[in-house]
């Protein structure tokens, strides 16, 4: 049975618009109740006849319906705006001047194009929001005199992330993971805190390096370790400081001064000749713009009541697909999300969450997750050229695409690592340290050995599952005898409960 389109998959058909697809589509059907298909990325609603509007072919009637039942899609409403006339669009509102909709339709006309359309203002005020809080996360209310609206949305109008309430972010939030972290640390020495955040923090460094399959040389590293540690002293992230981190994390014969003036991508060599793109980003002459949006809506959002890894998670993965410097992108937005975190006080002090450790261990996923927003933008993204020099140019407006980005499987993503960090990075680490520690006065207690001659020891152990091997005791420990060397190993084991 031919099914008939509703919402903003009838506004995509009807004016053949070129959009990154929005996460539900709605159809029409015969007969039957509501009927829901879904995968993780999309999802499929069939209605009955009785919700079909009256003029399927009225865009303004189908942007109704999809505000109704499909959510928010800025990039799509901007398209269509773009397509019809004002004038019909003012005779809309004007039909129904009180209407939710209508004037949720008419303040974002005006709010993207920065443009007053020839309607009064507004008498009754009885303010609505642009976004419903039970559906989405939203910002700081704005409240909108000319249209009796709540402006709630968590960018502008140049850069305007939007996060889901699904049921699994609600269940990360729920879980109060910074107060979890808090419990965890509290049970612990803090000279213990202090030697595990130095080991943290190397190996965020090392691992945020190693996703980039790069091996830097210890200045750069020590140079990126007392970036993270200089995180709470930044203020504000602001373009300058951005370049000047930007300046620390890279070779220094490719640093910038200023955003990318090039078109950048990534690609994958297929042989000599030919090479396959799998992302694109934003066009040069388009960088400053998008980037000012980006650093206004960190500035704004942070004053809001939006959870601290919602905020990580828009900026942070909002910055590496602008890809704004011509190297260091993904590192600096892996340090994104720790100065916000940070920041907002979800991270406690002196610890750093090695988020890199988890992304870098199950890269799979970190890939899969990048690939929600990068292989559908390569789906629509079509008109470019590579030459033989690898210079591309992209022939198309592509700005769009980058600004209003649906961020919630990106934002369930990163909850995901920030919890698998607490479990197993920051309490094993901690829980090694203390069980090291015991190790070490127990090993002490029967042989007073110089520290490094212990610590050599343990780890002889421990990378050995729990026996001293011949070889390293005829190098290392000749000197002790078989009773000595048993009863020192029974001591690793138990420790670390290797049995």
């Amino acid at each position: 049975m031919q099914r008939v389109a509703m919402g903003y998959q009838a506004l995509v058909e009807m004016f053949e618009l070129k959009v990154i697809p929005h996460y539900r589509a709605s159809y029409i059907r015969k007969h039957g109740a509501v009927k829901v298909a879904s995968d993780h990325s999309r999802e499929e609603y069939e209605y009955p006849k009785s919700y079909q509007v009256e003029d399927i072919h009225d865009p303004l009637a189908q942007l109704e319906f999809a505000l109704k039942y499909d959510g928010f899609n800025l990039e799509i409403m901007k398209s269509v705006f773009e397509r019809i006339e004002k004038e019909c669009l003012c005779k809309w509102v004007q039909s129904k001047p009180n209407g939710r909709f209508n004037r949720i339709v008419w303040f974002l006309y005006e709010w993207l194009f920065d443009e007053v359309l020839d309607l009064e203002d507004i008498k009754r005020r009885d303010y609505v929001h642009v976004l419903d809080p039970a559906l989405y996360f939203t910002g700081e209310p704005i409240k909108s005199r000319r249209h009796g609206v709540n402006n709630n949305l968590l960018g502008n109008r140049i850069f305007c992330p939007i996060i889901r309430r699904t049921k699994l972010l609600e269940s990360y939030i729920g879980k109060e993971l910074d107060k979890k972290t808090l419990n965890i640390v509290k049970k612990y020495d803090p000279k213990v805190i202090d030697r595990a955040s130095n080991y943290l923090l190397t190996k965020e460094t090392m691992s945020s390096y190693q996703i980039e399959r790069e091996q830097p040389d210890k200045a750069r590293l020590t140079k990126f370790i007392n970036l993270l540690e200089r995180i709470e002293k930044i203020n504000e992230i602001t373009k300058d400081i951005l370049i000047e981190c930007q300046n620390i994390i890279v070779d220094p014969r490719f640093v910038d001064s200023d955003y990318r003036q090039t078109q950048n991508y990534v690609g994958e060599n297929i042989n000599i000749y030919l090479q396959k793109i799998h992302y694109i980003s934003p066009k040069p002459s388009d960088i400053q713009e998008l980037m000012d949006g980006l650093l206004l809506t960190l500035k704004s959002v942070q004053q809001s009541e939006c959870h601290p890894v919602l905020i990580a998670t828009a900026i942070s993965f909002g910055f590496v697909f602008l890809h704004p410097f011509e190297d260091g992108n993904g590192r600096l937005h892996r340090f994104l999300i720790h100065y916000i975190l940070k920041k907002l006080k979800f991270s406690p002090d002196g610890i750093i969450f090695p988020i890199s450790a988890i992304m870098l261990q199950k890269i799979a996923e970190y890939d899969r997750a990048l690939e929600m927003f990068s292989k559908p933008l390569m789906e629509i993204v079509t008109d470019y050229e590579l030459d033989n020099n690898g210079v591309l140019t992209v022939g198309e407006n592509t700005k769009v695409y980058y600004q209003y980005i649906d961020y919630t499987v990106f934002a369930e993503y990163l909850f995901q690592c920030i919890e698998e960090t607490i479990d197993s990075h920051l309490k094993g680490e901690l829980d090694f340290i203390v069980k090291y520690d015991r190790t070490k006065l127990a090993i002490q207690s029967v042989i007073d050995m110089p520290d490094k001659i212990i610590d050599l020891y343990i780890r002889c152990i421990l990378q050995n599952n729990g026996k001293l091997g011949d070889k390293k005791r005829k190098k290392h420990f000749e000197f002790l005898t078989k009773e000595e060397v048993s009863e020192l190993t029974d001591i690793v084991v138990n420790n670390f409960e290797l049995g």
